[in-house]
């Protein structure tokens, strides 16, 4: 299972502060303010619940996004830097399990 959380928030401490945090958790940064989680669903849960009190307080638009790993499989990508695909390629072969 994968969890993206994804933000939109003005203050660059509040975006320091949410990719700090995921990261901690064991996200990988995917895009600019795109960072993918990748675990089994009940560690997918535990990232949920930590982050949805971590945010709640701040202001701007941030979603977390569960899915299925197939549907991330599915996604089409129209163009991409070559730091992307190399970060893409050590999520996929690095999955932690707790």
């Amino acid at each position: 299972m994968i969890v993206l959380l994804t933000y939109d928030t003005s203050e660059t401490r509040h975006q320091n502060f949410l990719r700090t945090e995921f990261s901690k958790l064991g996200g990988e940064r995917v895009q600019y303010s795109l960072y993918l989680f990748r675990g089994e669903p009940h560690e997918c849960d535990r990232v949920i619940r930590f982050m949805r009190r971590v945010a709640s307080a701040i202001p701007g638009d941030i979603r977390l996004l569960p899915m299925e790993e197939g549907v991330w499989a599915r996604q089409i990508v129209i163009s991409e830097i070559e730091e992307t695909q190399r970060r893409m390629a050590e999520i996929q072969r690095c999955v932690i399990f707790w």
